[in-house]
């Protein structure tokens, strides 16, 4: 059922305990992201989104993909982490900036990387890309499930589908990053910044694990073509338990 998809983890060469997974509980992260797209108040989109979690073959295989092939949570249960995370920024940024979208947000925070389940597989060697993965890419991928699902929810407005679009179309910020279109709504700019920094952080972690230079910076990475410092702090110190938390109303909110 799954096989299709790259991610019938049963199927697989490569044992599923012998490949690299989320610290995680994959079905505490699935819960928790549906938990989320379940809050969405547009009962069209709430259809699409959960419509899309929900199904046979789609929901598990997003449980189970890797977000990325190497650089970022690339690991099983990887794409569901990095949603969640991307989806908790969002919610937090839409508390500060009340002007937002939150159902859109919401949206292209589930949405911007879900392709991914038919872009990567696994393989004994590793994860790699599917043939549509290779020739059409998560970002089409994705814009192509939008359309196709909106379709099937009687009255689904047509320009919420193009708005949903664009927020997946555009959240590699860049043309020259593969983004057929840059950000040009205020959400769109959102999912862009949360999926870069939350993608960005994630990545240099992992670099920092795996990277064995002696002193205070990596080698050189070619990637973002620096060296990074590696230390867990400006004196070389782990930083110390933190209880401190933001409360109360944000700067742009109405506290009447």
């Amino acid at each position: 059922m799954l096989q299709h998809l790259g991610m019938d983890l049963r199927a697989l060469a490569l044992p599923a305990d012998d490949a690299p997974q989320t610290r995680f509980d994959t079905g505490d992260l699935f819960a928790e992201v549906r938990r989320l797209c379940a809050e969405v108040r547009d009962a069209h989109l709430r259809t699409l989104l959960l419509g899309l979690l929900d199904d046979p073959e789609l929901g598990p295989a997003f449980r189970a993909a890797p977000a990325a092939k190497t650089i970022h949570h690339a690991w099983v249960g990887g794409l569901c982490e990095h949603t969640l995370s991307v989806l908790q920024l969002g919610w937090r940024v839409c508390d500060h900036y009340p002007r937002l979208d939150r159902d859109l947000v919401t949206a292209g925070c589930l949405l911007h990387d879900f392709g991914k389940v038919r872009e990567l597989a696994m393989t004994a060697d590793g994860f790699t890309y599917t043939d549509e993965g290779r020739l059409v890419g998560h970002i089409v991928l994705a814009c192509q499930l939008i359309h196709e699902r909106a379709g099937r929810i009687p009255g689904f407005p047509r320009e919420l589908t193009m708005h949903l679009v664009h927020l997946v179309a555009s959240h590699h910020g860049l043309l020259e990053h593969g983004s057929p279109k840059e950000p040009q709504t205020l959400e769109a700019l959102v999912v862009h910044a949360l999926d870069e920094l939350d993608s960005r952080i994630a990545a240099f972690g992992a670099i920092f694990e795996r990277d064995a230079t002696p002193g205070s910076f990596t080698s050189y990475q070619r990637l973002y073509d620096r060296h990074l410092f590696k230390l867990p702090s400006w004196n070389g110190e782990p930083p110390a338990p933190d209880p401190r938390r933001f409360c109360g109303p944000g700067l742009y909110e109405d506290s009447g």
